[in-house]
């Protein structure tokens, strides 16, 4: 029988990565296990849980959409011995095609984790128009949108919406704010940005702010460029 763990880990570290293509489709425990596969080649001392199946100490400070560019995700590690900045990096070099290793600083233990301190997400989305698309129409939809009391929507926790936690809901309040940031009246294109509270209720989604807008409007790309948080994690700051 192994013998249960009592020591804590000596360090902690925060992550900052991005998710690009071609690994867009890539689900999120896959990109857990990608880390854990570097971490561990490059001999890095990770640190586990206390549970009968041991786990590495390994957390993403919030979920990650399928399909969706990630430009500023965090992982938290903790590490067993002292882990010098250069073998961080060195560990980051070992990831393939599509997933990167932005930034990585070490954290004070005593600081809450990043996963506690989300409270929203902000995306880019480009979204095009079958049909004529003027500013007028699209900064006219936004305002109506973000006028609107409540908006029926679907429940969808998971990545598919014949999951059994499905269900009706008001997705307004998931909605913090919706900007125009540019368009292009002869492609019918445009770019948004799009703030969507995040919290342990559920999570605003890209697609719905697109659906909800009274415009026909299909999403050609999204992009999370960043998580927003009550208190600031470092690699963030």
């Amino acid at each position: 029988m192994a013998k249960a763990r009592t020591e804590q880990p000596r360090q902690r570290w925060q992550l900052l990565f991005s998710r690009t293509d071609p690994l867009l489709r890539m689900r999120q425990q896959q990109v857990i296990e990608e880390w854990e596969r570097v971490l561990r080649e490059a001999g890095l001392p990770l640190s586990e849980s206390n549970a009968k199946r041991p786990r590495p100490r390994l957390q993403l400070a919030a979920n990650l959409p399928v399909g969706v560019e990630l430009r500023g995700e965090i992982l938290e590690a903790h590490f067993d011995e002292l882990v010098p900045m250069d073998r961080i990096e060195a560990a980051g070099a070992l990831l393939p095609e599509g997933l990167a290793l932005v930034d990585a600083r070490e954290v004070w233990h005593g600081f809450p984790s990043a996963a506690s301190q989300v409270r929203a997400a902000e995306y880019e989305v480009i979204v095009h128009s079958p049909r004529e698309l003027s500013e007028e129409a699209l900064r006219g939809a936004v305002v109506r949108l973000l006028g609107r009391a409540r908006l029926p929507g679907m429940r969808r926790r998971g990545e598919t919406q014949r999951r059994a936690d499905t269900g009706q809901r008001d997705l307004r309040p998931y909605i913090e704010d919706v900007e125009v940031l540019s368009i292009d009246e002869a492609e019918r294109r445009a770019h948004l940005r799009v703030v969507l509270r995040h919290d342990p209720t559920g999570a605003g989604r890209p697609e719905d702010v697109v659906h909800a807008l009274d415009l026909p409007l299909n999403t050609e790309r999204t992009i999370r460029r960043r998580l927003l948080f009550v208190d600031t994690p470092p690699i963030a700051r």
